[in-house]
């Protein structure tokens, strides 16, 4: 549909310039490429010329206030910036208790709100929180080759050490029963 659309506005000028038998050629030409019947071509070469206003779209609004965010801030800030998938979890507990000692000031529908809130939706809206800790900068630090000796590291070559087959069957191992001789 997107193609055709984009057929009929190229054409559209053309058609409303020409004559009567120019715009029978041209209903044909559109008609032939986007297999349209030649009344369905003609109203859409119409439409295709009136222009669109096009309005914003007005989004939807908040849910979660600045508010509830400072509460969420301060409840991962608590229980040490976890990730929201163990900080939602953790919400309806927390917060009551929180409230009950004082530590958190919210009235009953931003208590609602913050632990009604998922998993993805704390991690977004602790997003620009998270940027202000990024520690940047280089580690100091060089990997020592002590420890890297004392580690016993198996290469490919070495993982021969079960040999396929029964145990009697392994080099050095006699068939049958061996003679008291």
């Amino acid at each position: 549909m997107a193609e055709r659309r984009a057929v009929t506005t190229a054409i559209a000028t053309r058609y409303k310039r020409a004559d009567k038998p120019g715009k029978a050629k041209i209903l044909d030409e559109l008609c032939a490429t986007t297999g349209w019947h030649r009344d369905h071509a003609r109203k859409a070469l119409r439409v295709a010329l009136i222009p669109k206003v096009v309005r914003p779209r007005t989004g939807r609004p908040s849910t979660y206030g600045p508010n509830v965010v400072a509460a969420l801030i301060f409840c991962w800030a608590v229980l040490g910036m976890p990730a929201g998938k163990r900080l939602a979890p953790a919400l309806p507990d927390l917060v009551p208790i929180l409230r009950a000692f004082g530590e958190l000031d919210i009235d009953d529908a931003t208590a609602l709100l913050l632990v009604g809130m998922s998993a993805a939706t704390i991690d977004r809206r602790l997003a620009p929180e998270r940027k202000k800790l990024v520690l940047r900068g280089r580690s100091h630090t060089k990997p020592g080759t002590l420890l890297k000796t004392q580690i016993p590291i198996r290469t490919w070559a070495q993982w021969d050490d079960v040999v396929p087959g029964n145990a009697r069957d392994r080099p050095g191992r006699t068939r049958g029963r061996q003679c008291g001789r």
